[in-house]
């Protein structure tokens, strides 16, 4: 049965107080799509981060079947239950021959989990791709972890680290993993999260990007331009939606935005706007909307 990833919060939350404390595996975080793979009645199942998949998923369920690494790991180990990464692209920039590949970060057999090393290990063994294991640290400071805050083996740069600290039981009873991300990866997420900041210089700009451009804008746009073409919409056709997003947005919403706005660059307008239309489109097609665009 599909059992949902538990979500990694930033570090220095409720959810993660303590977590230094200790033997600490510092982790490249990947930004791609959250999936796992388990076997159930000798077949494997796959999922994206809310649901069960069978087919698509922009080439994952394709992949996963003829990667013979996981075939062999889960026909050894039947009761694993593995998590990982398939690497599209999202909001950082990786190497193109990093893409379309899985990265497994995460293993449980039942409801132990096993050690970052012991995933490293195993993955290795049979060949599946894996985060990179920058460190491990005891009791470490913030700056200490920073360091490796924003490195990848993936590409020039990276969303952020993940910290695993296997001894670790929060409060609330769970074993709890915490992140700590670039600032430039905040920035993208306060574009899909709606955040703003009031002294910034596109503050006006963004707030009607929040506003205006999101799932159903996109979707309504999609829509339109399916019947246009002669396959299925898919990565090429980015700049057709971002575009006709954009667009859409200033017809239908100009009147709307010009009595709460009395300036607007209408450069950074367009480009905060399908910056954050080319975000959406892509969790479209990856089928994967875990985050609440509003």
């Amino acid at each position: 049965m599909f059992i949902k990833y538990p979500k990694i919060h930033r570090l220095g939350v409720d959810e993660n107080d303590g977590i230094l404390l200790g033997d600490c595996f510092i982790q490249e975080k990947v930004d791609g799509a959250n999936t796992s793979i388990w076997l159930e009645d000798g077949e494997i199942k796959m999922a994206s981060r809310n649901k069960e998949i069978t087919e698509g998923f922009n080439g994952f369920c394709d992949y996963v079947l003829v990667q013979m690494g996981v075939s062999r790991l889960l026909k050894d180990h039947p009761e694993y239950r593995l998590y990982g990464e398939w690497l599209v692209r999202h909001s950082i920039s990786y190497n193109e021959t990093s893409y379309k590949k899985w990265y497994l970060f995460d293993v449980w057999d039942g409801d132990r989990r096993l050690a970052p090393d012991e995933v490293f290990a195993t993955a290795k063994e049979y060949g599946i791709d894996t985060p990179e294991i920058f460190a491990k640290l005891t009791n470490p400071k913030l700056d200490e972890i920073n360091e490796y805050v924003g490195k990848s083996t993936l590409g020039e740069k990276g969303e952020g680290v993940v910290i695993k600290n296997m001894d670790f039981i929060n409060k609330f009873g769970d074993l709890e993993y915490a992140k700590v991300v670039t600032q430039e990866f905040k920035e993208d997420n306060a574009t899909i999260f709606g955040g703003n900041n009031k002294h910034s210089d596109t503050y006006w700009e963004q707030w009607v990007v929040n506003k205006f451009i999101n799932v159903e804008r996109v979707r309504k746009i999609m829509h339109k331009i399916q019947p246009e073409i002669d396959k299925r919409l898919n990565i090429e056709h980015t700049a057709r939606i971002i575009n006709t997003a954009y667009h859409d947005m200033i017809t239908e919403e100009i009147w709307e935005i010009q009595k709460k706005v009395q300036t607007m660059n209408f450069r950074h307008l367009a480009r905060l706007a399908q910056r954050k239309a080319s975000m959406i489109y892509q969790d479209i097609l990856n089928d994967d909307l875990s985050v609440a665009y509003n």
